[in-house]
């Protein structure tokens, strides 16, 4: 999901996908949540209230369920990115000591 950058202590960016209702927050601790079921209009006002975190602490932290995705396998954007990955792991693969 793309996320665009905020100004804020709390959250470093936020991405919404409308046809899953998820939002996702990236926190400047690093870590990383997907949010189910959250209507666009609180995406919307997340992007325009001058204090992100204390909104996400409010509005969004106590009634959406959530998951961390922070360990998550990176999503492939590209055939060219798994392409590169493959042969990547398959370098790797015949350089590892037997």
């Amino acid at each position: 999901m793309e996320r665009v950058p905020l100004e804020s202590t709390a959250v470093r960016s936020a991405g919404y996908d409308a046809a899953s209702s998820t939002l996702e927050l990236e926190f400047n601790s690093g870590r990383i949540y997907q949010f189910e079921n959250v209507p666009i209009s609180v995406y919307q006002w997340l992007l325009r209230t001058p204090n992100k975190g204390s909104y996400v602490a409010r509005m969004i932290n106590p009634r959406y369920a959530y998951r961390d995705i922070t360990d998550a396998p990176p999503r492939l954007d590209s055939d060219e990115e798994l392409l590169r990955r493959l042969e990547d792991s398959v370098r790797w693969f015949e350089r590892k000591p037997r």
